[in-house]
């Protein structure tokens, strides 16, 4: 019990000494410095302070030359080879991550009309997921994540088909629809390695409806796993509000519109109540310019207000017109 109540008392003062150095840098509010950069850390203080007097006992107990010193290198050996293995580990995620993406990159930058759509998408996923999770940031980061990689498959379609503006042949609508499993496919190599089944179901499932009519399983409600269904409303937004050689681009004001009508068709009804009380707050994702502009300037803050303005496109799911089924 003394060993905890020390454990806290180092970790109540020394986290509230950095927490409030970065409020008078930053003048971010004391309670959301907490939430974001020491709410995790306090488990660890908790868990590390007994092998802390594990060890202090272990230097009291020599078991050579009459010096507790061996006993600590002991154990020390396999938490340093513990530490080494996790810093590795994180080089690979990272190596991962910027290889997709400048693949990523690779892939909007062959339609300037789609630049920004898996940032923005992303973007808006993670607002939206830490909406219905009550504030549960490591789950919103893990969607955000997975977004950005929503569309990886696409690098596998042909530029033709990809890039047509005009209507698709049911064949070429069918290939389309292929990216999804050509994503999943795509990172399979990296599944043990960096990346955790909430991806691949982004991947494989953003297209998925709630009435079961979408693709490539035709899933229905909840059997399409719920980042699944977040990232897709927010693709289908982006979508809505892009605008294509083929289509005009969508009013923030009709986006919102389709995306309510299609409640309970299309996107799943509680994830729509939320998306309209987050789109009501006016963030900076809602019109895709002003996205533009301030990600363009360096400025992007999910949350910032911004005015609303015309931007870009919608959704449904028959070849022929393209839509943001695709």
């Amino acid at each position: 019990m003394g060993i905890a109540a020390a454990a806290f008392s180092f970790f109540a003062v020394n986290s509230s000494l950095v927490a409030f150095v970065i409020h008078l840098d930053s003048q971010t509010p004391l309670r959301e410095i907490w939430r974001r950069n020491m709410g995790w850390v306090a488990l660890s203080y908790l868990l590390l302070s007994p092998i802390a007097l594990l060890l202090a006992r272990a230097y009291e107990t020599p078991l050579l030359g009459n010096w507790g010193g061996w006993t600590v290198l002991l154990f020390l050996i396999p938490l340093y080879y513990s530490r080494f293995y996790w810093d590795e580990k994180v080089r690979l995620e990272q190596a991962f991550d910027t290889t997709l993406e400048l693949l990523m990159n690779a892939l909007e930058a062959k339609d300037p009309m789609t630049r920004l759509h898996s940032e923005r998408v992303a973007d808006i996923a993670r607002d939206l997921a830490r909406k219905v999770k009550d504030g549960d940031e490591a789950y919103a980061q893990a969607i955000y994540r997975a977004a950005r990689l929503h569309d990886i498959g696409k690098i596998a379609i042909p530029e033709a088909v990809l890039l047509k503006p005009g209507s698709l042949t049911p064949e070429e609508f069918a290939l389309i629809q292929s990216h999804t499993t050509k994503g999943a496919e795509l990172l399979s190599p990296a599944r043990k390695v960096a990346f955790d089944q909430l991806v691949y179901n982004v991947i494989l499932h953003h297209h998925e409806r709630w009435d079961g009519r979408g693709y490539p399983k035709r899933l229905a409600g909840h059997e399409i796993p719920e980042e699944a269904r977040i990232v897709g409303l927010a693709d289908a937004y982006e979508a809505m509000t892009a605008g294509r050689p083929y289509r005009k681009a969508k009013t923030p004001e009709e986006a919102l519109r389709e995306v309510q009508e299609l409640s309970g068709h299309q996107f799943d009804p509680r994830l729509v109540e939320a998306f309209t009380e987050l789109w009501a707050q006016n963030p900076i994702w809602r019109d895709r310019e002003a996205y533009i502009a301030a990600k363009e300037g360096s400025l992007l803050r999910s949350t910032s207000p911004q005015r609303s303005s015309a931007s870009a496109l919608p959704s449904p799911s028959e070849p022929g017109p393209r839509t943001s089924e695709e």
